[in-house]
């Protein structure tokens, strides 16, 4: 198995005042040409936004969009007639297929909207674009929770990729086993809070594990945390640039 370790400091940084963003990838003025994407992973955006602020109407094509709120509210608006308010506990997945156009917005007049957004590019270009919200189970505790996946099994949200997401809630002293993973794939494992052991190494909030290889892994906690699993196609990922 061959492991990647990025630490959550190595990370691009932007600030813009009512926005503060770090990426695992490279995206708007941050380019490094190591950190180009994860097989069909393209973005892990880690996002604040500020009261009353947010994005305006801005264009997309070709591209899953999977927005994961984890403080706040995020209001979203698109060019198909979609709306739609997501707080944190939720998320919310739009296909930009053909074409779209969508703002988000941080609603509250007081509090920050915290959220992870990830792309991941379609099997298939040009579709229809597609919008949907999805609500996750509050009671994840110490078990694997499918968030996203290629065919929607157990309640998940089916995208246009033979992909998935996962979710869990590491209480101390438990420990949770990765699936095997099939050929020509490859994980990723994203801290998104606390501190936990995986393949030898010690891994704090924010940090990430890029794994090639098909077999089981092991991930251990003295103490509690929360994290996300990616498993995706390693191969036939757009050029950088058509999103």
């Amino acid at each position: 198995m061959q492991v990647t370790l990025h630490r959550a400091h190595e990370r691009g940084i932007a600030e813009h005042g009512w926005l503060h963003s770090r990426f695992s990838f490279s995206f708007a003025d941050y380019h490094n040409r190591e950190r180009m994407g994860f097989g069909v992973l393209r973005v892990i955006n880690d996002d604040i936004i500020e009261p009353g602020s947010g994005f305006g109407m801005h264009p997309h094509r070709d591209m899953e969009i999977i927005t994961i709120v984890t403080h706040g509210m995020l209001e979203h608006k698109d060019s198909e007639g979609n709306h739609g308010i997501i707080s944190a506990g939720e998320i919310q997945y739009m296909s930009a297929g053909s074409g779209v156009e969508h703002s988000e917005f941080n609603p509250s007049d007081q509090d920050r909207t915290e959220l992870f957004q990830i792309w991941i590019y379609p099997h298939t270009k040009g579709l229809t674009p597609r919008y949907e919200q999805h609500k996750c189970d509050a009671e994840s505790m110490n078990r694997w929770e499918l968030l996203v996946s290629g065919d929607g099994r157990k309640g998940s949200l089916a995208i246009r990729q033979d992909a998935c997401i996962k979710k869990a809630h590491l209480y101390i002293g438990h420990t949770l086993v990765s699936d095997n993973c099939k050929p020509g794939h490859g994980r990723l494992l994203l801290v998104m809070s606390g501190e936990l052991e995986a393949c030898g190494y010690t891994l704090k909030a924010r940090d990430e594990l890029q794994i090639l290889g098909e077999e089981s892994f092991e991930i251990t906690t003295d103490r509690e945390a929360q994290l996300l699993l990616f498993d995706l196609p390693m191969h036939n990922a757009p050029p950088v640039g058509e999103d």
